[in-house]
């Protein structure tokens, strides 16, 4: 054989095994990369602790009486005689009703400014003692609502914070005996005759007073 046609089958012969080499993987050859370990999934935060139950006791109790005790919470309360939102002075008393607010402080009531508004007028709106029961009082019947209440007062309302108590504040409604929680806007709650509206920071007391309404109101 002559030696051009030796070197060129040894080219051949090299070219075909570097063919099969490369189709192997060759000196390149590695190991497939194992897979990649499992991602760590943190668990859920755990959920936020559910306050007691409220229940409506089963025995009355004069609202007045007590009431009429229960701490002072909030300082007294002035105002100008100028309008605030809807709320006016009053003139003629032709619709007079009478709604209690009730606030309570890791299970304690507290007692409301016995003067709101009752400073510069008397408004449509406002108190008498501390016992929060509120006087509505109008030249005509007149939807009344919580928020205005809380904007003659100047203190605000809302879930998360409510005439300076920490929230969550849950807010309850007792109509006729019956309880009910309320998870809609507070502001938007209408103050009706003889209705109470509870609004709860921290602890809830265990049991909320079923009231009796004095005669007259």
């Amino acid at each position: 054989m002559s030696p051009t046609i030796a070197r060129s089958s040894l080219y051949l012969a090299m070219s075909f095994c570097a063919l099969l080499l490369a189709a192997c993987g060759g000196d390149s050859y590695s190991p497939a990369a194992s897979d990649p370990p499992p991602t760590q999934v943190d668990p859920p935060p755990p959920s936020a602790p559910q306050p007691p139950p409220v229940a409506l006791a089963d025995s009355h109790t004069d609202l007045v009486p007590a009431t009429i005790g229960s701490p002072p919470g909030w300082p007294t309360w002035s105002g100008t005689g100028q309008p605030v939102g809807d709320i006016v002075c009053l003139t003629n008393i032709n619709y007079h009703i009478h709604a209690l607010v009730s606030i309570y402080k890791d299970g304690v009531r507290q007692g409301l400014p016995d003067n709101i508004g009752r400073s510069g007028c008397t408004y449509e709106l406002h108190t008498h003692d501390v016992t929060g029961v509120v006087h509505i009082e109008a030249s005509a019947p007149t939807k009344f609502t919580l928020g205005q209440f809380f904007a003659l007062w100047r203190q605000p309302l809302a879930g998360s914070g409510t005439a300076g108590l920490a929230g969550p504040i849950r807010f309850y409604i007792i109509d006729r005996e019956t309880l009910t929680p309320y998870t809609g806007d507070p502001g938007e709650i209408e103050l009706t005759a003889q209705r109470e509206i509870v609004i709860v920071s921290g602890t809830p007391p265990a049991t909320l007073p079923r009231y009796r309404w004095p005669e007259g109101i």
